[in-house]
């Protein structure tokens, strides 16, 4: 019996008021059952304190011990086990004991089921006058007193102005209400479990914090005076006659030798190239020149040589060779002009690429673009375009209006950028958070998407017209060496694919735009499906030619001179431009980095600037990349990290077989094998049975 045969009535009314608890909160079954069982154990502690003091009281005669271990089975038996070993022989103790756990447990089911107390009687107060004593009303005699009426609203007008805090609103007072609903108790609990859950729960659901209120920056555009930059003017430099004469006379003279008649018909003079300009005879085969490619390079003595063949819209041809005067374009050079001031009027993410040889500008906007894709080999100036870039932006927009998200494996190459308010976090260094951070500008794609399809809208440039109170401003996340990401692991670097490709594809019409950048343009860095979503590709000088050809489906790149020159393909061309990209300095960088910092940040700190969403996805326990497939902690090694992408693929195709991990991992027999080894041994698997397939216990 739980409590004996005199208390059984108590055991019955128990359980049916709390099945009637359990049947008005189905959603709380669980707890409701786990607090009946420790009310019915509490309940029989206290109901039964007579029967077990009797049963150790050794005065009793053998009669009523018999009749007290017939009845010896009630639930608290464990309870008295446990305390007669600590307060025994002090029965006094037990009982409180008992009766304190009854109380605790009482209020904490008062709190988990929400039960809401009487409200307390109000009490009035009758004012009492205090007779007062009678002022002189002689303004003239010595105890005379103006008197004088102070309303409620004047004095805490007073009250605000002694103190510097904004006074108090009478109908923000009144609905201050600390129980609204009635239950005392939950709400003297509530503050205090909400700061203990703002750790744990809020950190674990970052979407779900408030948000912060964004700062406030100027407006005024261009956000600094181009004059910070160095002003270095570049003309067409006075290249000897002599030299051009030479060089057209020993092309014309190579190419007749091979039954080749051509003419040149003029050439122009760029900073980094000279580019003479042939026509062939009608009848001469295009593919016939572009194969004497090393042999006209013998002849004209030139360390590289780039053959455009034909030009696009003429019938002629572009020999280009290096200028043996080189001259550099300076950022200023394009930033200063009339052509990039009336691009910033139709966009404001025009990048600055080139001033054309009479002088036009060159500019693209990353909005047509709407991704970009970089590559080039050490010393290319490829760090330099993207700071180019960087620069460009920032000149076009304020902080309202544009956020940067950078990634730089290297660490110093965008350290510089740090800690401004264009920031929306730190720059990341590790490749695993690298990952986080995609994911995050992933998840606000798909945020912001709602939000747009809420409205009704199509853009982002809709919406921000539409709603302009909540104008949401534009992220550029970059990407300083993509190669660090996708070569750190093998389980990484399908989640970095992932990323980008859904970023590449969808995150134009949300204003979040890629400038993604590498030094090894390999096929395991640059896929074929990034590519195929990156259409805008700038390629600076490359090791070989299938470095070109990864990143530009053609060759060219390989034959390009260093400092600056690239080839640009967007999908407005079909074939590559090529073009000189300007020059900015590190100093130039770090005085203009002041400048803003002086502009927007004089009564900031970093944490402000940063979102704190962000801050908490990246600061949270590392976890595996391939998601909710990593069921333990893998290591360092490729193995572990081959283990993982295992798991994904035995959960894709429910197989587990050595050959089908083989094909999909690429790895020899024995590898394969070896995985699934490992798998057997973790209970991913069962083992092998014959020719059976294997069972998959996930």
């Amino acid at each position: 019996m739980a409590f004996g045969e005199q208390w059984l009535w108590v055991f019955f009314v128990l359980c049916i008021v709390m099945w009637s608890f359990i049947l008005r909160k189905w959603h709380l079954l669980k707890t409701l059952i786990k607090q009946l069982i420790l009310i019915l154990f509490i309940a029989s502690g206290i109901l039964n304190f007579q029967a077990f003091f009797d049963r150790n009281n050794i005065e009793n005669t053998l009669v009523n011990r018999t009749l007290v271990n017939q009845h010896w089975g009630f639930f608290s038996w464990p309870l008295y086990k446990w305390l007669e070993l600590v307060f025994w022989p002090a029965a006094l103790a037990t009982q409180i004991v008992i009766i304190v756990f009854a109380l605790l447990l009482l209020i904490w089911l008062f709190y988990r089921l929400n039960v809401r107390l009487p409200s307390l009687p109000k009490i009035q107060m009758e004012k009492y006058d205090k007779p007062a004593t009678k002022r002189p009303s002689d303004p003239r005699s010595p105890f005379y007193i103006e008197s004088k009426t102070t309303s409620d609203a004047e004095l805490r007008q007073k009250v605000s102005q002694a103190t510097g805090q904004k006074p108090f609103n009478q109908k923000e007072i009144k609905s201050w209400n600390p129980t609204p609903d009635g239950s005392l108790l939950k709400d003297l609990l509530k503050s205090k479990l909400d700061e203990k859950l703002a750790g744990g729960w809020q950190s674990s659901h970052p979407l779900q914090q408030p948000k912060r209120p964004m700062p406030v920056f100027s407006w005024d555009k261009p956000t600094f005076s181009y004059s910070l930059l160095e002003n270095t003017h570049w003309t067409t430099q006075n290249i000897d006659q002599n030299f051009i004469v030479e060089k057209a006379k020993s092309l014309e003279k190579k190419l007749l030798e091979f039954w080749i008649p051509v003419s040149v018909e003029g050439f122009d003079i760029w900073p980094s190239i000279v580019q003479i300009k042939i026509k062939p005879a009608e009848w001469v085969k295009i593919s016939t020149i572009e194969n004497l490619e090393n042999d006209i390079k013998l002849s004209l003595k030139s360390k590289s040589l780039r053959i455009v063949a034909p030009i696009p819209g003429t019938d002629s041809v572009w020999i280009q060779i290096p200028n043996p005067k080189p001259n550099m374009v300076k950022l200023w050079d394009i930033l200063n002009t009339p052509s990039f001031l009336t691009a910033m009027k139709k966009s404001e993410t025009s990048l600055a690429l080139w001033k054309w040889i009479d002088g036009s500008v060159e500019v693209k906007s990353l909005e047509d673009m709407p991704h970009l894709l970089v590559a080039g080999a050490t010393g290319s100036w490829k760090s330099v375009g993207i700071n180019d870039f960087i620069v460009s932006l920032m000149y076009q927009n304020t902080p309202s209006e544009l956020k940067f998200l950078m990634v730089d494996p290297k660490q110093v190459e965008l350290e510089m950028y740090s800690e401004l308010p264009y920031m929306l976090a730190p720059i990341v260094y590790d490749s695993l958070k690298a990952i986080k951070l995609l994911q995050r500008t992933v998840q606000e794609m798909e945020r912001r998407y709602t939000i747009l399809k809420d409205n009704k809208v199509r853009n982002l440039a809709e919406f921000n017209a539409k709603i302009p109170e909540e104008k949401m401003y534009r992220i550029v996340f970059i990407i300083d060496e993509m190669a660090d990401m996708m070569l750190s692991s093998s389980a990484n670097r399908k989640e970095v694919e992932n990323c980008i490709n859904r970023l590449a594809a969808k995150a134009r019409a949300v204003g979040i735009h890629l400038i993604v950048a590498t030094q090894r343009p390999s096929v395991n860095v640059i896929t074929w499906l990034i590519k195929a979503n990156i259409p805008t590709r700038i390629a600076f000088w490359v090791v070989s030619e299938i470095d070109s050809r990864t990143i530009l489906w053609r060759k060219g790149a390989e034959d390009l001179v260093w400092k600056g020159d690239m080839l640009y393909m967007d999908p407005s061309t079909k074939f590559p431009i090529r073009i000189q990209a300007p020059f900015v300095s590190t100093p130039e960088i770090e005085k203009l980095v002041n400048n803003l910092k002086n502009k927007y940040m004089q009564w900031l700190t970093p944490s402000d600037i940063y979102n704190p969403e962000i801050i908490s996805a990246l600061e949270s326990k590392s976890w595996s990349s391939t998601g909710n497939y990593a069921w333990w902690p893998t290591g360092d090694g490729d193995d572990d990290d081959l283990v993982q992408q295992a798991i994904w693929i035995i959960l894709e195709t429910r197989k587990a077989s050595a050959t089908l991990l083989q094909r999909k991992l690429w790895v020899w027999f024995a590898r394969a094998a070896r995985i699934l080894d490992i798998l057997e041994e973790r209970g991913v698997i069962w083992p092998a049975q014959w020719a059976k397939p294997r069972e998959i216990y996930m």
